[in-house]
């Protein structure tokens, strides 16, 4: 897991800093915002509107640390938006929070899910979005006193996560590669990272693939069968590998003549073929 540069670092202060300043920059009877607030609640569309717009700084101001290469401004500054809703639809005036407060957790969550949306493959729940950002705080934390870097399994005591969901969590953190990477020895470029991976398409796979569905129906049928007839039909054809049996030889196995062993036969084989069918 990487340590936090400090250019991220860098914007984390002056994210939290441009917040604390816009708060304080804010009129007491507007820090509430409890007409608005209440207006916009009430289904008011010009008093929501108002409110995001006055709300846009805040946005702004926590979205610069969310940036990372190729994901535009704009598009953070239209989710931490959806933020402002989502904290709009929840949020009690009655307790007294300022909305421009209890807003600020909405638009980070609403930024964390869109980033991490944008640089990882799979979608993580918010729960273990928060799991990560712990995770990473207290890596970076780690780091920067005493300047190693700790193991997951010490990472997993420190925030009191199991083990197994700590080594989840940094798994769905990993760099995703892209199969055209260039990889290189001392010597210089091998090739990219697709030529050393096996085609699932080729045709030895497939037959594979064939095989593995042909013995799974089998098994199915099969199951069908009493143990007695699956045991002489097993010997017969050789199933599971194993070299195919004559009637005597099936017959004396199992103590019994050539031709019961025949007749189970037949029976099982009627099972089978009516259980196809």
């Amino acid at each position: 897991m990487e340590s936090l540069t400090q250019a991220e670092v860098r914007a984390v202060e002056e994210s939290a800093s441009g917040v604390g300043s816009y708060l304080a920059s804010l009129e007491p009877a507007s820090r509430d915002g409890q007409e608005l607030v209440r207006a916009a609640q009430a289904g008011d569309v010009a008093a929501r509107e108002r409110l995001i717009e006055r709300s846009i700084p805040l946005v702004v101001s926590l979205a610069r640390s969310y940036r990372v290469d190729g994901l535009d401004l704009a598009d953070l500054i239209q989710e931490g938006c959806v933020g402002i809703l989502r904290a709009l639809a929840r949020y009690d005036p009655d307790r007294g929070v300022p909305f421009e407060a209890y807003a600020a957790w909405w638009v980070r969550q609403a930024l964390q899910e869109l980033r991490s949306d944008f640089v990882r493959p799979l979608r993580l729940p918010p729960k273990a979005l928060r799991q990560l950002a712990r995770l990473k705080s207290e890596h970076a934390r780690v780091y920067a006193a005493e300047r190693r870097e700790p193991s997951l399994g010490e990472l997993g005591e420190r925030l009191e996560l199991d083990e197994r969901s700590v080594v989840a969590l940094a798994r769905a953190d990993a760099r995703t590669r892209s199969l055209s990477e260039p990889l290189e020895d001392a010597d210089g470029q091998l090739g990219v990272l697709g030529d050393l991976l096996d085609d699932p398409l080729s045709a030895q796979d497939y037959e594979d693939v064939l095989d593995a569905l042909a013995a799974r129906q089998l098994r199915a049928l099969l199951a069908r069968l009493t143990a007695r007839e699956r045991e002489i039909v097993d010997a017969r054809f050789g199933l599971d590998g194993r070299p195919s049996e004559s009637l005597r030889e099936v017959g004396e196995r199992l103590g019994l003549s050539a031709e019961r062993v025949r007749q189970l036969e037949e029976r099982a084989l009627a099972k089978l073929r009516q259980a196809a069918a």
